[in-house]
């Protein structure tokens, strides 16, 4: 009995860390982001002058804020969604499950995608063009946040599997 209250309670703390994680990487590179772009916008008016490096380093920083707000968005379970197509709550419940089922799978195959492909990356030794940075650090985004959405949607799913178990039970009208 005591085990399981430590696991539990380490495992709510790992998640409130990882909220806590996702929330301010996303925060912070969205600032960043911006902050490059908008030296890069002075320096052009200014000084006529451009710089390759910053586009680049901005234009990384783009593609893991967009996977992180991904991440956030997968979490609070706000992503587009299908209604209206079933108007029985028995129905909404099946659809919903078997949507949060295919959600999965796909990140699940995702996540094997981003895998390979970030071995691939690094055993190619591919490096960016303009800033010579090995490009593990961006193709390793899609695996990290992938994984991420994936826990995520796995979580949502044995919600939903308790949603369904308790309307059968009469517990949830």
């Amino acid at each position: 009995m005591y085990r399981e209250i430590r696991m539990k309670t380490f495992l709510l703390n790992s998640e409130d860390v990882l909220h806590a994680v996702e929330d301010w990487t996303r925060v912070a590179s969205i600032i960043s982001m911006t902050l490059i772009v908008f030296i890069q916008i002075v320096a052009r008016i200014l000084f006529e002058w451009s710089s390759p490096a910053l586009e680049e380093s901005a234009r990384f920083i783009m593609i893991w804020s967009i996977f992180i707000g991904a991440v956030v968005t997968t979490r609070e379970d706000s992503h587009i969604r299908m209604g209206g197509i079933f108007k029985s709550r028995k129905g909404m419940l099946w659809f919903e499950l078997v949507s949060k089922i295919i959600c999965f799978v796909f990140m699940c195959i995702f996540v094997t995608w981003a895998y390979e492909f970030m071995i691939y990356s690094f055993q190619k030794g591919m490096n960016s063009i303009v800033l010579g940075v090995p490009l593990i650090v961006v193709h390793c985004c899609f695996f990290v946040t992938g994984s991420i959405m994936a826990i995520h949607f796995l979580t949502h799913l044995i919600n939903h599997i308790r949603k369904v178990s308790a309307f059968y039970k009469g517990d949830l009208t």
